[in-house]
């Protein structure tokens, strides 16, 4: 019988121990046809939010090729305006960033007020906001790893493309 113990307690050590790559961080990819944009989000450990761009191909890993915001991990919404008009700019708004990295992509912080004063309408927000046209809106929260996109104001135009969890997954 401590047999038996003594090899359940190693096993479950060294079950508990296993530190790969993939539990150090979670990414997940999508592909906005209409903004000709892939987008890689990255969970990483230690509270590590990216949020990587490329007109041209799938990104992968982080490098100094890649368009990308850094942020801390914070319960808060990471908002980011599209627009079809001008698809190299990429406006957002998140308290915690760390750091924009530019190399193709016009990436701009815009202050929360700034925010909805430019890209919704005026009057009392309503839910989902009235969101001026043509823009279109990503929700990202890190903190869950939901992640929205709006594509217009009228009912029904939020698509789901990340439903997290509590535990951020």
């Amino acid at each position: 019988m401590i047999k038996i113990s003594i090899l359940l307690l190693i096993g479950l050590t060294l079950f508990s121990c296993n530190n790969t790559k993939d539990n150090d961080r979670s990414d997940f990819y999508f592909y906005l046809p209409e903004e000709e944009l892939h987008i890689t989000t990255s969970k990483r450990a230690g509270g590590d939010f990216y949020v990587m761009f490329s007109r041209t191909h799938k990104v992968n890993e982080l490098s100094d090729s890649v368009d990308y915001i850094h942020c801390q991990v914070e319960d808060y919404t990471f908002a980011i305006i599209l627009d079809p008009d001008h698809k190299n700019d990429i406006n957002f708004t998140y308290p915690y960033v760390k750091k924009v990295h530019k190399r193709e992509l016009n990436i701009t912080e815009v202050e929360n007020y700034e925010f909805y004063s430019v890209y919704y309408c005026d009057g009392y927000r309503t839910a989902p906001d009235t969101l001026k046209s043509p823009y279109k809106v990503l929700y990202i929260i890190p903190s869950s790893y939901n992640i929205v996109l709006q594509r217009d104001s009228t009912f029904g135009s939020q698509v789901i493309l990340k439903k997290g969890n509590i535990f951020g997954n």
